[in-house]
């Protein structure tokens, strides 16, 4: 069986010990955590320097965040293609619309307004990009490629998104995400941070646009924006058909372009 270091950075112990350190489906896995309590240094320059300390070693690193519950086994990283880099939810520009993959529940950090979102997969599917919320890379392709790495100039937000756009348009590294049973106990916020990441990503890849967690991505994203706009319609609770009107949140974009699918429904009738 391959060795699965699963890291993550810790803000709240309490939440990491019970999502981790006491979770039954990750035994066997080494659990690696980082108190960043009191640096709060941004999460690449942490993935970085664990990346640098076990890259020696043949094992897959899954960088996760604290307020994300596994919840069946990991036993299927062992049929993975190390070749590739790997989330458990990402997405794809199709027919002129994002289309998240990975059917996960997303959720408040108490567990409330609980929503499924992302389409279910039975087996890998390649996806434009990841969000931060997992990624997983063996250290064989981390060895074979020395420059991919995570953008130390992000540091809490779009890096897994970066790491994805660099790996396919520099390396030709395909990103895939993979099933896992899971629930990531947070809707997120677009703040200032985040946008401040776009501006820096749109001149680093100026000639990208990709489909992202909460926004399009790449300095072309403008061309994609003409037929699809984040953030419009609302989100379906996909689980019990209810419909609830949060705040601008991750899981808000991230939910299947529902409003495309209305818009498109009310011209056809017309």
């Amino acid at each position: 069986m391959t060795t699965i270091k699963i890291i993550a950075v810790v803000i709240n112990p309490e939440m990491y010990d019970r999502f981790f350190s006491k979770n039954p489906a990750l035994e066997g896995c080494d659990l690696i955590s980082v108190d960043n309590r009191t640096l709060n240094r941004g999460l690449p320059v942490i993935y970085n320097e664990l990346i640098a300390r076990y890259l020696s070693e043949d094992c897959w690193l899954l960088f996760v965040h604290e307020d994300f519950e596994i919840k069946s086994s990991l036993s299927i990283v062992n049929e993975l293609d190390s070749r590739h880099i790997y989330g458990t939810f990402g997405l794809n520009f199709e027919n002129n619309s994002p289309v998240p993959y990975g059917r996960h529940v997303c959720s408040n950090k108490d567990g409330s307004r609980a929503v499924e979102v992302g389409h279910s997969i039975s087996q890998p599917v390649a996806v434009q990009t990841l969000d931060c919320q997992s990624v997983l890379v063996h250290t064989q392709l981390l060895r074979n490629n020395p420059g991919l790495r995570f953008d130390e100039n992000l540091t809490f937000d779009l890096y897994a998104e970066d790491l994805c756009i660099y790996a396919k348009y520099m390396l030709g590294i395909t990103s895939k995400v993979f099933p896992l049973i899971f629930q990531h106990y947070s809707h997120g916020n677009l703040t200032d941070r985040y946008h401040s990441g776009l501006l820096y990503l749109a001149k680093k890849y100026p000639n990208v646009a990709v489909a992202g967690s909460c926004s399009f991505i790449g300095g072309r994203s403008s061309e994609l924006e003409k037929y699809f706009v984040y953030g419009v319609g609302q989100v379906q609770n996909i689980h019990s058909t209810s419909i609830v009107k949060p705040k601008m949140t991750r899981c808000k974009i991230r939910i299947k372009h529902l409003a495309a699918k209305l818009f498109s429904k009310i011209r056809s009738r017309n």
